[in-house]
């Protein structure tokens, strides 16, 4: 990029320093005067595009990289609880940024932004199963199951939310609730970055 910058520089310099007239040939190879007028003019937009170029680049760079994926290591049911208690999910397959506590099982957003979240849960006996994402104490999306014919029952849900920074996201058990675990990550939670505000 910088070479290329200084190519141009240095063909400006000695553009500008010429002031005849260069002829130019169009598609139907009619000669034309091109000033140094026009040259530099011409330069200033090609300079100009090589700004915008370089700030995007820029922010490419700059933007934090903040994913994690993780599922609950429970081997059994996990549940029912006397009162709602946050899922730990603490096999993580990827943490980039750090943002997800695997000991809390709780994300705390570092960075102000819009951000994609998405859990699922499963439950394997003939019982109640109800989980929330939530976002500090406000419930965002939910699953629920009732009791059911079959025992096998599995639920995601799914959201897009803007955070400010310290903003906590997490995923909530209910009372009297639970959800089943063998260790082959039928319950997980996953989250990442879509982009900074």
């Amino acid at each position: 990029m910088k070479a290329l910058l200084l190519g141009l520089v240095s063909f400006y310099m000695l553009v500008s320093s010429r002031t005849e007239e260069l002829p130019e040939v169009d598609n139907n190879n009619n000669n034309k005067a091109l000033s140094s007028l026009d040259i530099t003019k011409r330069f200033d937009d090609l300079a100009a595009r090589l700004n915008i170029l370089e700030q995007e680049l820029k922010m490419k760079q700059e933007t934090p990289r903040i994913a994690f994926s993780a599922a609950l290591v429970n081997e059994g049911y996990c549940g029912p609880f006397n009162s709602p208690t946050t899922l730990v999910f603490s096999n993580i397959f990827i943490n980039l940024g750090n943002s997800y506590n695997p000991s809390t099982g709780i994300f705390t957003a570092f960075v102000k932004g819009t951000y994609y979240f998405s859990f699922t849960v499963f439950l394997n006996s003939n019982s109640k199963m109800f989980t929330s994402l939530m976002k500090n104490k406000d419930r965002i999306v939910s699953v629920w199951d009732n009791y059911s014919p079959d025992s096998n029952d599995s639920g995601s849900n799914t959201a897009i939310v803007q955070l400010e920074v310290g903003d906590n996201v997490y995923v909530k058990l209910y009372e009297e609730r639970q959800i089943f675990e063998d260790g082959t990550g039928y319950t997980s939670f996953c989250g990442f970055l879509l982009f900074p505000s």
